[in-house]
Formats: structure tokens, C-alpha cells, sequence
């Protein structure tokens, strides 16, 4: 059995950057892909067959960005942007058991502990979004030009290095999230179960 994760997976539709007012303002939609089974190890195995692809690795859940920028460039003695706006439109992907019911009670709870589990890692991904986008606004509002070209150049050259610094982020939450992910009672459970039945198949 592979463990995977889902990095969020951003994609921009980049207009002209500036300055902001306030904060990135943000949406967020939750989708779900239906699996079923009658214990936790088909339930497991039902994710990884059916659950999201992200940079083609299977991942037990996923959540996507797109972003849009908008602004007026001005110029004048120099370069300046009017109506800024920044947002970022999320959706976030998780796993969603057909009849809950047909579980036993302890692997019932604890798939309920993991479906809860996926929804906070994956709304820790929004919020590394979102902390990234801030710190690019702050970065785009000290932006000094004497062309808008060179405003705009500035911009996206911030725009670049935000999104590679953003990723190295969430690479390094999705580490140290795989040690707790390893732990976690349902996945202990799925192991000792697959253990014993594939020793009771050998024999």
C-alpha cells in the first residue's frame, strides 16, 4: 500500500499585480469521490484506487488554487496601480464512504478520525496559500518603478519566486505530516489487517 498526499496544486491566472488594500480574500468549494467497501482495509484500498492524481502520484485527497490579480497600472513621474484585488478560489478534494454504516463500530471511529484528519491537512495547504499570497502583497506593495513594464516585470518576477518558496512549504508540512499520517489508528489498523490476511493466504 502507497501513502500519498495531495499538494495542492496551484494554478494561476495571472493578471497585472500591485498594490493591495487588504488581505487575499479567498473561496472554497469541497468535492468528494465516493468509495465503499466493508472493512477498513477495502476502504483503503477504495481510496487509492479511485482518489486523486496529483503530479501523477495517487493521493488520498487533493486541493487545487486558482488565483486572479487585477489592477489599473497609472503612469505618471511614476508607475502606480489602482484597484488592486488578489483572490484565490480553492477546491479541496476528499474521500467520501458510500454507507458508513456497514463499518464495525471501532473501524467506523476510526475512519471517521481519518476523514478528519485529510480535512485538516488539506485546509493547512489553503492556509500556506494564503500566507504565501499575503507575503507576495506586501512584497508587490513596496514595488518602486519609473515604467509600468518594469512594475509589471517586478511583479511577476515576485509572482515566480512566491510560488517556488510556497512549494518548498508545503513539501516540508507534507514530511512531517507523513510520520503522524503513518501512525494514525485507521492506517495501523489497514497494516495490521492486510499483515494477517496475506499470512493467512500464504499459509
Amino acid at each position: 500500500m502507497k501513502a500519498a498526499w495531495g499538494l495542492a496544486a496551484f494554478a494561476a491566472a495571472l493578471g497585472v499585480a500591485g498594490v493591495a488594500a487588504a488581505k487575499p480574500v479567498q473561496s472554497t468549494k469541497y468535492t468528494y469521490y465516493t468509495i465503499s467497501g466493508d472493512s477498513a482495509v477495502e476502504i483503503y484500498d477504495a481510496m487509492i484506487r479511485k482518489g486523486p492524481k496529483v503530479n501523477g502520484a495517487k493521493a488520498y485527497a487533493a486541493t487545487s488554487a486558482t488565483t486572479t490579480q487585477d489592477g489599473q497600472l497609472l503612469q505618471g513621474s511614476s508607475c502606480r496601480i489602482e484597484g488592486y484585488r488578489l483572490k484565490l478560489d480553492f477546491v479541496i478534494k476528499l474521500p467520501k464512504i458510500r454507507n458508513e454504516k456497514v463499518l464495525p463500530a471501532s473501524e467506523r471511529k476510526r475512519w471517521q478520525q481519518f476523514s478528519t484528519f485529510l480535512k485538516t491537512h488539506e485546509e493547512t495547504h489553503r492556509s500556506i496559500w494564503m500566507g504565501c499570497a499575503a507575503d507576495l502583497e506586501r512584497k508587490v506593495k513596496a514595488i518602486k518603478a519609473g515604467s509600468c513594464s518594469d512594475a509589471d516585470r517586478k511583479a511577476n518576477q515576485l509572482w515566480e519566486k512566491m510560488r517556488a518558496a510556497c512549494g518548498k512549504k508545503h513539501e516540508a508540512f507534507d514530511a512531517a505530516e507523513q510520520k503522524k499520517l503513518m501512525s494514525h489508528p485507521f492506517v495501523q489498523l489497514v497494516y495490521r489487517r492486510a499483515t494477517q490476511t496475506h499470512g493467512a493466504k500464504v499459509k
